[in-house]
């Protein structure tokens, strides 16, 4: 130990007993350097080692003046401590704490040289090994100067104090070289390569090697850790609005393809298991981050506690200061700085856990999302009648934002609050004794009812996340069906349904969780006021010996360790029922990630190469098999097909026919493996394209619809676009081809659609194309012209194998085999010829179609989808493409050729009619009550503050002997102090039952319906604009923030704004000097916190448009998986959800960066503040020469929480205004600009109107928006009474818009619609809809019963019910289900066929019986028996009502009363069918001779 001999008469210290304020000089050269030293030495050992292993950066962009700077200093450095070296060894010439302390530092600054130039030549950002150690060696050698030059140090070794100044002037400027960036180009060459996905390259996610161009690559030790870098974006954001540009991108381990990549392998492994758990996989991908963040954690406890105990040496300083027993001055000014550096670290440390918390936070988010998303694309048919999108939204949004909560705070406090809880409690018997065994005792006594409360809370919070799901699957379908819903009048049926889930289940189980809440945390309060009261009470009543009567020392050191356990025990009640949230969470995602997917191996996919197309046996190759195949939609109930044996091979067209609901799309649906197979062998050999039979069309350009990833070719294109007669559409187009397809193609017409749908499968050059009924959507010749140049045998298919799913039986003759099914089986099939010799079922269905069309000129349709694809042969496509090209450049137009609009973002602050309308909401009394109750609660704080001060004051003047006349009795003291704690703890329930209970369930309530009202109201051309999922993320995610996170925002507000009320009155009486510097730190916090505001709103807002976004293409995608699969897409698209979620992320991370930026400088603030109060107090007391322990007690604590609550109230305010973008979202969609009233009370037709059905157009005319063309132009006639109208037209003619303009979906620009004599538009639109029927193009049916779908306001029997059912043909098929009526309809209707689901469609119309019948085109799905069956149902049942028909076949108008032809917007022709064929001239004419050609 010789070595470690001190020369000093002073000892080791480490204060010194001379100088109080200096450490002695062995402790200095001993401890510290000799540690710290030390710790370098290892630390440049491991970094040298590492950077032998890292190519080296360009010598010509690193070795310039800042690195020879860096040299020369370090290098000086080297010298003048060796100098000192050789000095001190001259003093003492034998090994001591001296000469080993100077040995090592001389060595460690020479390894510090090497690794200046190890580090500049191989990392491109300051090295932090050489930062820490030229700061602690500049620190250390200043203390050792100070020593030096004021004490006698001095004197006896003159000669040491040059080499020391000289050694601190050079480490200092060494430490300052090194805090400078290095060259930029260094970071600009590694960042060139963006590849657009916001994140740097995976290959470079080394702290040190990002190449990300983010500011934080540049950013050393220090910058990152007080988060300065974050400052260019704030600095921007202040001055202008924050883009998705503007946003820094991130490190590429951060991609979303390389999160899910690690969690999925750990997912894998946990479903190959006997047990698996989402909990476990997750814990494995994410444990060391989080328990990162735990150590982080850890450490903040650590210093948590070791703030009372330097608040207890200060109060023992100022008790003791000026008595013989007092320490010297300088200790209680090291205390109060000693303290300020502790808080200092306290956020250093916090800030560090916080920013790795949200790491995991997002990480876990983009796993599950994007898992989830896997998952949707795989789902089988059972698991797609349990999961409709609503729900598995919900599981993406609010499922996984508890789960995020959990890990990210929950499950971090789960350890910590009982490990602070016990620590204190250590530390309280140390400081109280045995009288803290009461407090324990009243913890643990209130702990089961506490528990009890919990679990409730977590058993109603399973049934909440139940009841969104219910809620968002009925929005769902409200908006897929708005259309409908509105022409039904049926908005306030599903207005009610909606109210019944989120009034009666879902608000009533957050009303009664918030009830249950308030009761817990007032239980909480009252729980820590009873273990100070029990502590206290308990010490002074039966101790008061063994530390003194109930001192300033024991209540301001006891009182933080009893907030801490008070705190502890408040938010143990919070995160029971966390936890039980975040389990239900996990299995409800569990449940659906597990859930069935579809059998890969249930269709057996084999490779085709088409190069053998030379062979021989090539057209005999077999593509598609299927052999004893049995196939169902689930693993229960009768198979959907059964003794399926079916074939298809190469070059070969196959036919599937049978009446609606025979299994034809079932058929399809096995083939491309979306049925559960129950037995038998399905194989496909080659690639598959798919036509549904309803189009599924993405919002993006047409071409990109056609592309459908593929690479553009244009001659293929070109080809393409004819034979799919889509030539003249897209010159109709605003943008040609690249006009943007809105959401569900609404801009296309249905004929249009399948166009678009069918150029995409020919696009895709499969060898298997199956086609599920695409001629049904298109007028005659296009059917023709489809079918001869892709279909047929000289179509752009034939040398592929096509499977065309049809009941256009004149095709019959053209194809190579047919297959008809009955009841789920194939009851015939063979070739067209053989059909019609053995004269069997397929014989008959062909001849009854013919029978139909007797009496027709062989015409079985209008002209009214598209125009003549072999008109205009001379412009060809590329003409057509440079015209549009050139008037876009002429005309440059933003939005041109856009229909989706993009989401409104509001700029800049949150307006005060916000506020106001939340508070509004919520009631003013009740908000009034609340913040009354808040002051009662203040007022008994600051009392029982003083009151304290006062009790320990009195007790000391009695222990002094000073006044003891004056001393009261302990229960005199305890009873006021038990007065003013149940005081506190009555008005706290009071404001939070008020606040949580009533406030936040009424705004909810009220917010919730204005929203859904105003979507609900708002006109078509809305929803034409706004994806549904951008809708849907208001209805969920903003939604349940208003819902849970505002409450507590706005709680956690007005709780700050009161404590910081009680700590600034706390502190102004004991501290009244400090007040003159509040006003200047309060103007800095607030200087930060407007600084970090305008950043945060916007980037905040860019968060939520980006997540709408995502829940968008989510939505969308998800109804189009069977195209997705088919064509074996599913990569693509989810590399598209995970470029969505990257760009979010991003977002999200700016967002938690400028938080913890601002959160990083108001502690600081705070910590200034406890440094300015306990420095006063410590002068104070040496002007007095006496101290004061109460005063410099409450001084103190009031500080520390001046300090905290200050920080806490500019966060919480900005976190309330944060949250308060998403009520802003919310508000926007309750002002949209609503659709005319549903009633006007002023004027109500009377209950029989119409009584007639004569409907007459005065110069009627109509735009869809102002400022567009007019789709409709002066139109004129009249339908008399019970008449029947045919209109026919070609596309774009204004057939449909005649409907909506009936219907008043559209408002008219000019002229009448009058309906038995009275103007529809002076009546309300309920009592207009209401009185009107229409069979819609496209069937929509909803979630729930079959007697709900026909009839949601229970206004007819079931005798009246099943009656339109037997009118539809429906009666025996619903009669099968054992639920018959309350047979339940899943999601769109997806367990009825088409053509089912448009029997239905009838059959409302049919109970509803009204004087005016609009068929749009109605009978398109369904085939022709059975359509004539509805056409004769139509003819018998509606003989009294008027009828208007759109529809394809003409056979369904050629018998009506009238005829009317729409041209251009115009009315052409008006007159009966015979005068308009006799006219040979007519247009009408010319249309059914189009037909005939096309037979």
């Amino acid at each position: 130990m010789w070595l470690f001999q001190c020369p000093s008469g002073e000892g080791w210290g480490p204060l010194s007993p001379t100088h109080p304020s200096h450490l002695t000089t062995c402790f200095q050269h001993g401890p510290l350097v000799l540690f710290l030293n030390t710790i370098f030495l290892v630390t440049a050992a491991v970094r040298l080692r590492r950077n032998k292993g890292m190519p080296p950066l360009p010598s010509a962009l690193v070795a310039g003046r800042l690195f020879w700077s860096k040299m020369l200093c370090s290098t000086a450095a080297v010298l003048v401590s060796a100098v000192e070296l050789i000095a001190m060894a001259s003093l003492f010439p034998y090994l001591c704490v001296y000469t080993l302390s100077l040995g090592l530092q001389t060595a460690a600054v020479a390894i510090a040289v090497y690794l200046h130039l190890s580090e500049q030549f191989h990392n491109r950002i300051a090295s932090t090994p050489l930062l820490l150690f030229w700061l602690q060696s500049t620190i250390l050698s200043l203390m050792r100067l100070r020593t030096a030059i004021s004490t006698d140090y001095a004197n006896d070794f003159n000669s040491l104090v040059t080499p020391i100044g000289l050694f601190t002037t050079a480490a200092l400027a060494a430490f300052v070289l090194e805090c400078l960036p290095k060259p930029r180009a260094l970071f600009k060459q590694t960042s060139a390569a963006d590849d657009g996905t916001g994140f740097g390259s995976l290959e470079d996610s080394d702290s040190d090697y990002s190449t990300s161009g983010s500011p934080e690559e540049r950013a050393n030790f220090f910058s990152r850790s007080t988060y300065a870098w974050v400052g260019s974006l704030l600095a921007k954001g202040y001055r202008s609005q924050l883009q998705i540009e503007d946003i820094w991108k991130m490190d590429g381990q951060y991609r979303p393809d390389v999160v899910n990549a690690r969690f999925q392998r750990n997912w894998q492994a946990e479903l190959a298991s006997d047990n698996p758990s989402l909990f476990r996989a997750t814990a494995r991908t994410y444990w060391k981050i989080w328990a990162l963040a735990a150590m982080y954690k850890l450490l903040r406890i650590v210093m948590t506690f070791l703030r009372p105990i330097i608040l207890s040496r200060l109060i023992q300083f100022a008790g003791t200061y000026g008595t013989q027993h007092g320490s010297p001055i300088e200790h209680g000014y090291f205390y109060a700085v000693v303290l300020f550096l502790v808080s200092c670290g306290m956020n250093i440390v916090n800030r560090q856990r916080w920013t790795h918390a949200r790491q995991i936070e997002r990480l876990v988010k983009t796993s599950y999302m994007t898992a989830i998303y896997q998952k949707a694309l795989a789902m089988s048919s059972d698991t797609r009648q349990k999961y409709d999108v609503g729900s598995i939204v919900t599981h993406m949004s609010v499922d996984t934002e508890i789960i995020t909560f959990f890990i990210e705070v929950a499950s971090q406090n789960m350890w910590c609050e009982p490990l602070q809880i016990v620590i204190a409690m250590f530390m309280l018997y140390r400081l109280l004794g045995w009288s803290t065994l009461a407090g324990v005792f009243v913890m643990l006594a209130c702990m089961p009812p506490m528990s009890r409360y919990g679990k409730m809370i977590g058993t109603r919070s399973k049934l909440l996340m139940s009841y969104r799901d219910r809620r968002m699957g009925i929005m769902n379908e409200i908006l897929a069906g708005i259309r409908v819903v509105k022409m039904y009048a049926w908005e306030s049926s599903f207005i009610k349904r909606i109210n019944d889930v989120r009034i009666k289940l879902e608000l009533d189980i957050i009303r009664r969780n918030n009830m249950l809440k308030s009761v817990l945390l007032s239980i909480a309060t009252l729980i820590s006021f009873m273990v100070d009261f029990a502590t206290f009470g308990i010490y002074s009543i039966y101790d008061n010996v063994s530390h003194g009567p109930l001192s300033a020392q024991l209540v301001f050191v006891g009182m933080p360790l009893l907030n801490v356990v008070g705190d502890s025990l408040r938010l143990t009640p919070q995160t029971i029922p966390e936890v039980t949230r975040a389990i239900a969470s996990f299995n409800r995602i569990y449940r659906f990630l597990a859930a069935n997917e579809i059998d890969m191996t249930s269709v057996e996919r084999l490779p085709y190469d088409r190069a053998l197309s030379g062979s021989a046996d090539a057209h005999e190759a077999l593509l598609v098999s299927i052999d004893n195949g049995s196939f169902g939609w689930s693993l229960a109930g009768v198979p959907a097909l059964r003794d399926i044996n079916f074939k298809c091979r190469r070059d070969e067209l196959v036919a599937v026919i049978g009446q609606v609901g025979s299994g034809k799309s079932s058929l399809v649906s096995a083939i491309l493996g979306d049925m559960v197979k129950r037995n038998g062998h399905v194989a496909v050999r080659g690639n598959v394209a798919y036509v549904p039979q309803q189009p599924w069309i993405l919002n993006a350009t047409l071409r990109d619809n056609i592309l459908f990833g593929s690479d553009f070719d244009q001659d293929f294109y070109e080809l393409v676009i004819d034979a799919c007669a889509l030539r003249q559409d897209i010159v109709s187009l605003s943008a040609g081809d690249m006009t943007e397809i809105g959401e569900r193609g609404i801009n296309l017409s249905g004929g249009q659609k399948m166009r678009v749908s069918l150029a995409r499968a020919i696009y895709a050059r499969a060898d298997v194309y199956i086609l599920d009924d695409p001629l049904a959507a298109v007028d005659a010749h296009v059917s023709k012209h489809i079918f001869t140049h892709v279909l047929g045998p000289q179509g752009m298919l034939q040398s592929r194998a096509r499977i065309l799913v049809t009941n256009a039986v004149q095709y019959l003759n053209s194809v190579d085999n047919i297959v008809m099914l009955r009841d789920g089986r194939i009851i015939e099939q063979g070739s067209f010829t053989q059909a019609m010799d053995i004269r069997g079922r397929i014989f008959t269905f062909v001849r009854h179609h013919a029978d139909e069309n007797q009496g027709l000129p062989e015409s079985s349709s209008t002209a009214s989808d598209a125009s003549d694809a072999r008109s205009k042969p001379n412009k060809n496509y590329r003409a057509v493409h440079e015209e549009v090209s050139r008037q876009e450049l002429a005309e440059p137009a933003e939005d041109e050729g856009k229909i989706i609009k993009t989401e409104h973002r509001r700029e800049g602050e949150v307006e005060w009619k916000t506020y106001y309308s939340y508070a509004k909401a919520g009631g003013l009394y009740n908000v009034l009550t609340a913040i009354f109750a808040y002051a009662v609660a203040l007022l008994g704080e600051v009392c029982s503050k003083l009151w304290l001060r006062h009790w320990t004051s009195s007790n000391s003047r009695a222990a002094h002997d000073i006044m003891p006349s004056s001393a009261k009795p302990v229960l005199y003291y305890l009873s006021v102090y038990c007065a003013l704690g149940l005081l506190i703890t009555l008005a706290s329930m009071v404001q939070m039952i008020f606040m949580r209970s009533r406030c936040s369930t009424r705004a909810s309530t009220i917010v919730h319906q204005n929203m859904l009202t105003g979507v609900i109201r708002s006109p078509t051309s809305f929803f034409d604009s706004t994806p549904t999922g951008r809708i849907l993320n208001r209805f969920s995610s903003d939604m349940q923030r208003c819902d849970e996170v505002l409450p507590d925002n706005v709680s956690l507000l007005l709780g700050c704004i009161f404590q910081v009320i009680l700590a600034i009155v706390l502190v102004g009486i004991s501290t009244p000097q400090i007040l003159i510097a509040t006003p200047l730190l309060a103007l800095i916090g607030l200087r930060c916190q407007r600084l970090y505001l305008r950043s945060a709103r916007e980037i905040r807002r860019l968060e939520s448009t980006t997540g709408s976004s995502i829940y968008a293409f989510f939505q969308e995608t998800v109804s189009g998986v069977s195209i997705i699969r088919a064509h074996r897409q599913q990569s693509r698209f989810i590399a598209e959800l995970e470029r969505r979620i990257g760009q979010h992320i991003r977002i999200n991370n700016s967002y938690v960066l400028i938080n913890q930026w601002l959160a990083m400088r108001l502690e600081v603030i705070g910590s200034i503040m406890i440094l300015g109060v306990t420095v006063l107090t410590v002068a104070a007391i040496q002007k007095a020469g006496f101290g004061s322990a109460d005063t410099m007690g409450l001084a103190a604590g009031a500080a520390l929480t001046l300090g905290f609550k200050l920080t806490w109230f500019v966060r919480a305010y900005s976190e309330l205004e944060i949250s308060m973008t998403h009520l802003e979202r919310i508000i926007e969609y309750g002002e949209l600009m609503p659709e005319a009233a549903d009633i006007v009370e002023d004027h109500r037709p009377e209950e029989p109107w119409p009584e007639q059905g004569l409907i007459e157009f005065r110069n009627y005319s109509m735009r869809y928006r102002e400022g567009l063309d007019l789709v409709l132009k002066d139109l004129s006639f009249r339908v008399l009474p019970r008449q029947k109208v045919g209109i026919v037209g070609r596309t774009g003619a204004g057939k449909s818009s005649l409907t909506l303009a009936l219907f008043r979906i559209i408002e008219s620009a000019s002229g009448q619609i009058l309906l038995d004599g009275k103007d529809i538009a002076q009546y309300g639109l309920f009592d207009v809809r209401s009185k009107l029927s229409i069979i819609p193009q496209e069937p929509v049916l909803f979630a729930g019963t079959v007697r709900e779908n026909l009839d949601p306001f229970n206004s007819y029997n079931d005798q009246d019910i099943w009656k339109a059912l037997e009118q539809t043909h429906l009666a025996d098929y619903i009669r099968s289900k054992d639920e018959r009526l309350e047979f339940m309809v899943t999601q769109s209707g997806e367990n009825f066929s088409i053509g089912q689901r448009q029997l239905i469609c009838l059959a409302r119309a049919l109970l509803k019986h009204s004087k005016v019948l609009v068929l749009d085109e109605a009978t398109a799905a369904i085939d022709n028996t059975t359509d004539k069956i509805i056409q004769q149902t139509i003819r018998t049942e509606f003989k009294d009502c008027t009828v208007l028909t759109i529809a394809h076949r003409l056979d369904t108008v050629i018998d009506s009363d009238m005829i009317l032809v729409i041209d251009a917007g115009q009315l052409a022709e008006y007159d009966t069918p015979k005068n308009l064929i006799a006219n040979k001239d007519s247009i009408f004419t010319k249309l059914v001779e189009e037909a005939e050609r096309s037979l």
